[in-house]
């Protein structure tokens, strides 16, 4: 595998980066950021107007984007709300792999949660969404703190930061997206279930939800390029796995057929990049669909 050129123009970009942030630490204000870009459309899929219709999943495609995603191509059963928790994963430097072992690079991983957010389906491509990206930087001293942040229209990104809102990896944090607000909890450490359980943070931000379809929700793991570096995706992180759980979605005039209020059914999709390794993540859809979990793999 052919991966030379690649990887020495990911140690390269990540190393210019690296160097113009002040050492020895970043603080959460984060100059570097990943650049959250819009959906494109999959070859899974065909399009309706403002609907999609799954075709079964081609698993060898390229794919910066992992996940399920349930679809609704019924016009009178719109997606209206996804929510999901997760344990904010570790990020780390990958020990195997091309991009493996680049003690001066910067590696990343994103993971959120959206509607109208996996296949580029709705018309202007209209999505909403929220989640946490990881990183580790070799050369400030290798893991940092995690970037919270919500995109409710390709204009935005960068992705938008939850004011007043902290989050460390291994927090357990719970994100909600309609289309009139996001809102994220975070219930600390150690924490396995949250049923009955205040948050220690709590933030809910107005959006506007005008033009979403309404034809999708996904939990999803994915490979983004770095803000101002637009051309190829970031090294994907070790983060060793996530499970999004309390995978919960509703729709407009109930769950019914397909919709079960819940990922039961979904497609899933892996990040698959030949440069990278081949398939980077291994997904599924578990306990009946109230559960997605990503691991992370190397398939060479």
């Amino acid at each position: 595998m052919k991966s030379t050129a690649l990887f020495a123009g990911l140690s390269l970009a990540a190393t210019a980066l690296s160097t113009a942030i002040p050492l020895p630490v970043r603080s959460n204000t984060r100059p570097i950021r990943l650049l959250h870009t819009a959906p494109k459309p999959h070859a899974s899929h065909q399009f309706q107007g403002a609907r999609i219709l799954a075709q079964g999943a081609q698993t060898e495609e390229e794919s910066t984007l992992g996940g399920a995603a349930v679809s609704t191509t019924d016009s009178n059963q719109k997606v209206t709300s996804v929510s999901a928790a997760f344990v904010i994963p570790h990020a780390g430097m990958p020990t195997s792999g091309p991009t493996a072992n680049n003690t001066a690079g910067m590696y990343a991983a994103s993971f959120h949660i959206g509607i109208d957010s996996f296949s580029a389906g709705c018309d202007g491509n209209r999505f909403l969404r929220a989640g946490v990206d990881i990183f580790w930087d070799g050369t400030i001293g290798g893991e940092q703190n995690p970037w919270v942040w919500y995109q409710s229209s390709p204009a935005d990104e960068d992705g938008l930061g939850f004011s007043g809102f902290s989050a460390a990896a291994g927090d357990l944090v719970r994100f909600s997206v309609s289309g009139t607000e996001v809102k994220v909890e975070n219930f600390g450490a150690n924490v396995t279930c949250i049923k009955g359980l205040k948050p220690k943070q709590s933030v809910t931000q107005t959006v506007d939800g005008a033009g979403l379809c309404g034809g999708e929700a996904a939990w999803a793991v994915e490979d983004f390029p770095l803000a101002g570096l637009p051309n190829f995706p970031v090294a994907l992180a070790d983060f060793g796995g996530v499970v999004f759980k309390e995978v919960e979605v509703s729709f407009e005039g109930g769950s019914t057929g397909a919709a079960s209020g819940n990922a039961e059914g979904a497609e899933v999709r892996d990040v698959r990049l030949a440069a990278q390794g081949g398939r980077l993540t291994a997904c599924e859809v578990v306990e009946g669909g109230k559960k997605v979990k990503c691991d992370r793999v190397v398939e060479e």
